[in-house]
């Protein structure tokens, strides 16, 4: 080959090099520009959503959920169709669920990991496809992928954000166009389990203080739907809990070497009283697994023990159990019925232990559920190690916030403690108990409770209880909620997403909650006082000491606080309308104080007669605005019945403890 000839050659192929690298640019190009599927364009529909000829309950729902929601925002209703009555359209689409088109983009829908789902952007094309069960889509054992997909997509491209159940906790920006930013994720929630009790059973002796039957009936739907939007679920079944209740009474008198040893007697101290178990017997061992066994051998095998300490005093239970910390008792108040018991955590990892390893013989995958709690709570001293196949749920006993610094560094070690053994841990805590219906805000020591567990291992939640006080404890709740899909998130940010529902109104009501946040966490001495000389419970007799936490001359700041803000708020109707329920929140809040001052338990002289105008006036109030949704107004009577003279009888249950 000659010069010319070999210049030619190589002109030609640098010019078919440049060519294939211009065709892929520019295929890459198109690609990005197609996959900006636009949704609605000017106040109209431009799109098209599509099922299966034949879609899930899942897919259904989550299809009236993206048509309600895009409405919302533009105003614009989509069109939902099947893929047979779809071949016609030429507008883009929406592929919702496991569809033909989904599996020819190499989307699998059915082997995904369960509530997983997979959002993916190609020319004129959005797919949200997810793991989807066939049952209820608002159940939580239903795996609802592609539901949770659409979720994900409303809040990353439409910016939609749930505060609290109804529609004007539904917060929606307004857009008169809507675009599907180019994606192709898959994304599973962080969490096997993420549960928060939904405090809809709560039930009092005095039921004209709760919600009307049909107001009760609607807010329970609200609040489940709600809680589907903020992802709770579950991709495990597992059953757990309280676990020898009734084992006295099967087996007290055949095996009561299974049963607590306590000065000398084995079984409850009294007829009808709570008792633990022996926990170091073999016998005791294989009696669980076997009855496990007995019903199917699941993948889950039940430890919890009974709610009362571990009181064994057998030789055995005792050889178990590691040194005490120097610092065992140092959190606890003396009124608690932790405080100078034994320190027995070390007994109760083994008695774990032993199960899983017994039962693993039947089932290699099992996984023993316990708890650390009462005198369990502490991490282990002994150096003994679990493995991934025990489970615990961390359920202090006390550690209510606000905590000092020094305390919550405290509570923080355990839950490290108890992961250095290699066991999984859950979160299962009652501190959502507290509070009552009054602004009381530790939104920010949570979160660092919340990320300090996540960094260290947490696998699943479980709290304890949803009492429902929207108009008073929003943030609290919002990044309870928040939190489960948004692990990482600054605090700070995640709250920016909830003031900013309030429009021009966001930084006077930031102002009113900084100032509730404050507030509660600089009283943390008169909140140990008052629960302690009052023999109040945080978590059941609140409203014993009400009125002394939050006086009703407490509430002047933040009615001044939330008057800016109605005044900022003015001619934006979404934002007026969400501060009067902050209003409405703080004037019951208000109301339920006064109250406690003349009914309180705590007060010998108060009588039903002397508090019958202000209880009157709250009642008539809890009427006028029971559709609001400020809170769960059966919460609140359920600790009502145990706080105020209500009647001659005191109700006082005898087994309350702080």
């Amino acid at each position: 080959m000659n010069n010319d000839e070999t210049k030619s050659a190589g002109a030609h192929a640098v010019r078919a090099l440049l060519k294939i690298v211009f065709s892929v640019l520019l295929a890459a190009a198109v690609h990005r520009a197609g996959a900006e599927v636009v949704v609605v364009r000017d106040a109209k529909p431009a799109a098209v959503i599509v099922t299966a000829d034949h879609p899930s309950a899942v897919v259904h729902y989550a299809a009236q959920e993206l048509v309600y929601h895009v409405e919302r925002a533009t105003g614009a209703k989509l069109t939902v169709v099947t893929e047979s009555a779809a071949k016609s359209d030429a507008r883009a689409r929406i592929y919702l669920g496991d569809t033909s088109a989904a599996r020819a983009a190499g989307i699998k829908a059915g082997t995904l990991a369960a509530e997983s789902f997979v959002l993916r952007s190609q020319a004129d094309v959005l797919f949200i496809a997810g793991n989807d069960g066939s049952g209820d889509p608002l159940e939580r054992d239903t795996s609802a992928g592609t539901l949770f997909g659409v979720y994900e997509w409303l809040e990353r491209d439409l910016g939609v954000r749930w505060l609290w159940p109804g529609e004007l906790g539904t917060y929606v920006p307004k857009s008169r166009s809507i675009s599907v930013r180019a994606i192709d994720a898959t994304i599973a929630p962080r969490f096997f389990q993420r549960h928060l009790r939904t405090g809809l059973s709560f039930t009092s002796e005095h039921p004209a203080l709760g919600f009307t039957a049909k107001a009760a009936e609607d807010y329970a739907k609200e609040q489940t739907v709600f809680l589907r939007r903020c992802r709770m679920g579950r991709s495990e079944r597992m059953s757990y809990g309280h676990a020898f209740t009734d084992w006295w009474e099967r087996y007290g008198k055949t095996h009561p070497e299974w049963f607590q040893l306590v000065n000398g007697k084995r079984g409850p101290a009294k007829s009808g009283a709570r008792y633990s178990m022996c926990v170091s017997n073999p016998e005791l061992h294989r009696e669980i697994v076997a009855r496990w066994k007995a019903k199917g051998a699941s993948d889950f095998i039940n430890v919890v023990e009974n709610d009362i300490l571990g009181l064994c005093e057998c030789e055995n239970c005792k050889a178990w159990d590691g040194p005490a910390p120097a610092d065992a008792m140092k959190y606890y108040p003396p009124g608690s019925k932790v405080y100078g018991s034994r320190f027995v955590s070390d007994r109760y990892a083994r008695f774990e232990l032993a199960v899983q390893q017994l039962a693993a013989k039947e089932n290699p995958n099992v996984t023993a559920i316990g708890y650390v709690y009462f005198n369990y709570f502490q991490a282990p001293t002994s150096g003994v190690k679990l493995n991934s196949h025990v489970l615990l749920g961390y359920c202090p006993s006390s550690g209510w916030y606000p905590r000092d610094d020094d305390e919550h560094a405290w509570y923080q070690r355990q839950w490290k403690g108890w992961g250095d053994t290699g066991a999984r841990l859950f979160v299962r805590v009652n501190y959502f108990l507290d509070g009552y219906c009054m602004p009381y805000i530790f939104a920010h020591q949570f979160a660092d409770d919340f990320q300090h567990d996540v960094r260290h291992g947490m696998v699943a939640t479980d709290f304890d209880s949803l009492t429902g006080q929207w108009g008073t404890q929003g943030p609290n709740l919002y990044l309870l909620l928040r939190l489960h899909t948004r692990p990482d998130a600054k605090p700070d940010d995640l709250l920016a997403e909830y003031y900013s529902a309030f429009g021009p109104a966001a930084a006077p009501v930031k102002a009113y909650f900084d100032a509730w946040e404050r507030y509660t966490m600089d009283n943390r001495p008169l909140l140990a006082t008052a629960f302690a000389d009052r023999i109040a419970s945080r978590w059941r007799s609140w409203a014993k000491v009400a009125h002394r936490v939050f006086p009703t001359e407490c509430f002047a700041q933040g009615e001044t606080l939330l008057a800016r803000a109605a005044e900022a708020a003015h001619g934006d109707r979404d934002a007026t309308e969400r501060v009067a329920f902050l209003q409405a929140g703080l004037a019951h809040a208000k109301l339920c104080s006064k109250v406690a001052g003349l009914l309180t338990l705590a007060d010998p002289a108060a009588t039903p007669e002397r508090g019958a105008a202000a209880l009157a006036e709250l009642l008539a109030f809890r009427r006028a605005n029971e559709r609001k949704w400020i809170g769960n107004f059966n919460h609140n009577a359920w600790v009502e019945d145990l706080s105020w003279k209500l009647s001659k009888e005191t109700k006082q249950a005898p087994d309350l403890y702080p």
